[in-house]
């Protein structure tokens, strides 16, 4: 009786391991498949993403960041208002430029006129006024480049103080001009010195208005914000990069094909591209061009492959293999 358990002891676990082979051979038998068809295409070059079009943006006119509505990733149409600069000094420079045109059109009219005691007065005040304007802003400029000296102000306040100085001397001159014109009587010399303090003036003003503009930071392409280097704060200079954008509509590869497989592409050819970083998906694309000229040193080919696959993860920077669509 122990005989004949042993026995059917022994068979059942030799028919359990003839089952564990038979399950493990069709597992093996499924992956060789999947695998073949995973290598169905074969990858003939490689070389790494690009865009066609990116744009590094920066600020025209150095001011305080106050405000930035893009982050990393964010998307952007091109015309889109991006970063928003402080604008009380770029305003205090368009209202001055302003005011000085003003008084630079009064004076021509007042030139054009007889000359009258009222008027010599009211041009002795302005020359008063603009004078004690002078002394307390070239004050101010002293004190802000005491404390630059000092470490206690920045360059950009002292620049500030340096344009205030340069339009109150400006408006110090010309209430010095126009009462010495007033009291010698007006010329022909002297029309045409209030013309051209017209026309400078008109000049200051447009130049004060297009900074005031430049204060809004637009896209200068549609696309994908890939760096930020700014926040709300910061001072934003002329020589600094803010925001990179790229376009992901128009990426290209620059694959490198070896010279015995040129026979085998043309430009226009469909074509299959894979990506490292995504690796469980595949890209088409075409050839666009291919290189006359052979690398003497590699013996490769310069073959440009643009990807006809809109996809957001794909980033230039990434490699990618190329294989012929089949």
């Amino acid at each position: 009786m122990k005989g004949l358990t042993l026995s059917c002891l022994v068979a059942a676990i030799l028919l359990s391991g003839c089952s564990s082979v038979t399950s493990t051979s069709t597992i093996t038998s499924k992956t060789t498949k999947t695998i073949k068809q995973s290598t169905n295409t074969q990858f003939l070059m490689g070389g790494k993403i690009a865009t066609n079009e990116e744009a590094d943006v920066t600020a025209k006119v150095s001011a305080k960041v106050s405000e930035i509505s893009v982050d990393l990733g964010s998307k952007v149409n091109e015309g889109d208002v991006i970063i928003k600069l402080d604008t009380t000094d770029l305003q205090g420079q368009v209202d001055q430029a302003q005011a000085a045109l003003n008084t630079a059109k009064a004076n021509l009219t007042n030139a054009q006129n007889s000359t009258r005691p009222e008027q010599i007065a009211q041009a002795q005040a302005s020359l008063n006024s603009a004078s004690q304007s002078y002394q307390t802003v070239k004050k101010n400029y002293d004190r802000v480049q005491a404390l630059l000296n000092e470490g206690a102000a920045t360059q950009q306040e002292l620049d500030t103080a340096n344009q205030q100085l340069s339009a109150a001397e400006a408006q110090y001159k010309t209430a010095q001009e126009q009462l010495n014109m007033l009291n010698n009587g007006p010329t022909k010399s002297s029309i045409d010195v209030y013309q051209a303090q017209i026309t400078q003036a008109q000049a200051a003003l447009k130049t004060a208005q297009t900074s005031l503009n430049n204060a809004i930071i637009t896209a200068p392409i549609s696309g994908i914000v890939n760096a930020r280097n700014i926040n709300v704060g910061d001072i934003a200079s002329t020589d600094k990069v803010l925001v990179s954008i790229i376009n992901t509509n128009n990426l290209y590869v620059n694959a490198y094909a070896p010279a015995d497989i040129i026979s085998k592409i043309s430009e226009g050819q469909s074509v299959i591209a894979k990506v490292s970083e995504i690796p469980d998906k595949e890209f088409h694309g075409k050839i666009a061009v291919i290189n006359s000229t052979l690398n003497s040193q590699s013996r490769d080919i310069l073959v440009k492959v643009t990807l006809t696959d809109k996809d957001t993860n794909l980033k230039p920077g990434m490699f990618a293999e190329i294989g012929l669509d089949k």
